[in-house]
């Protein structure tokens, strides 16, 4: 998906909320934001968005000196998404579709995003996602594919988001246990998206194989993943995308192994799909 206008603008609040979130004076916030504004001038509308937020999210790391600049946010994402764990294995547990109840779970944790345009409480999500409606909704279509899939890829997004992830993987393992699962992580700290460390901090390594990515943008780039990655990429025959950063890199890349599984946070990509800015969406890519 390339970028809109609008994405120039989102950027920059991106840059000044990371200035107030970081408790940095006026004067270092503006440098940021007056920098971030001379990048934004030169960036090529070709880019995807995530693409155009790494390098300036780059440039304030190098900016204020700290390369994971959300991560004690991230650390209260996990801590918060960690005490909700209980009430949605209950939920699943006591679903009639235990695999649908999953999806959603790890739907709701998409809510745990600070990059994007609107924010929502995981809190009220969790309340109300296993009654709620999907548009567009092909989470029944994704569950027969898992019945014939031998190798599933779950791209992971955001920090807290991925305790949900687990959950539905938890799910899908006691389900098929012949379906190998890879969780891929990004390959550096971007934004609030889930690497490594934070992982194995949940022991997801124990739960699927754990595959740090390589990728350094907030949605997965093919192209700029490790070769171990691609080769894993390339032999799954289902791939659950999450997150609408992996949706902005992977949008129209034609491939019917994908499904995206993300809440509608922004705009541009509701304009894209159709949808409103807090629809729930699982959808088949082709």
């Amino acid at each position: 998906m390339k970028m809109k206008p609008e994405c120039l603008v989102c950027l920059l609040n991106q840059m000044l909320r990371v200035g107030r979130t970081l408790e940095c004076d006026d004067e270092i916030v503006a440098r940021i934001v007056k920098n971030s504004a001379e990048s934004v001038g030169g960036l090529d509308m070709e880019m995807t968005p995530p693409e155009a937020a790494a390098r300036l999210y780059s440039e304030v790391s190098r900016m204020v000196g700290k390369k994971d600049l959300y991560t004690d946010q991230k650390k209260k994402s996990i801590r918060k998404a960690e005490t909700m764990l209980p009430f949605v294995r209950e939920r699943i547990s006591a679903s009639d579709n235990p695999l649908d109840a999953a999806l959603r779970a790890s739907a709701a944790g998409n809510v745990l995003d600070l990059a994007a345009e609107a924010e929502f409480e995981i809190e009220n999500e969790i309340e109300t996602i296993f009654e709620a409606e999907f548009h567009p909704d092909d989470k029944g279509k994704f569950i027969r594919r898992l019945h014939s899939s031998k190798r599933l890829v779950v791209l992971g997004d955001n920090a807290g988001e991925h305790c949900f992830d687990k959950v539905m993987i938890e799910v899908f393992s006691e389900m098929f246990p012949r379906l190998e699962i890879y969780y891929f992580v990004r390959g550096t700290p971007i934004i609030n998206d889930v690497i490594l460390d934070e992982a194995r901090q949940i022991g997801m390594d124990k739960t699927a194989k754990l595959i740090n990515s390589g990728v350094d943008t907030p949605g997965f780039l093919y192209e700029r993943a490790c070769t171990k990655a691609r080769e894993i990429y390339d032999s799954a025959d289902l791939i659950l995308s999450k997150g609408m950063g992996n949706f902005e890199c992977m949008d129209g890349n034609g491939d019917h192994r994908v499904y995206f599984l993300f809440k509608v946070k922004c705009s541009v990509v509701a304009e894209r799909i159709k949808a409103d800015i807090g629809d729930l969406v699982c959808m088949k890519a082709g």
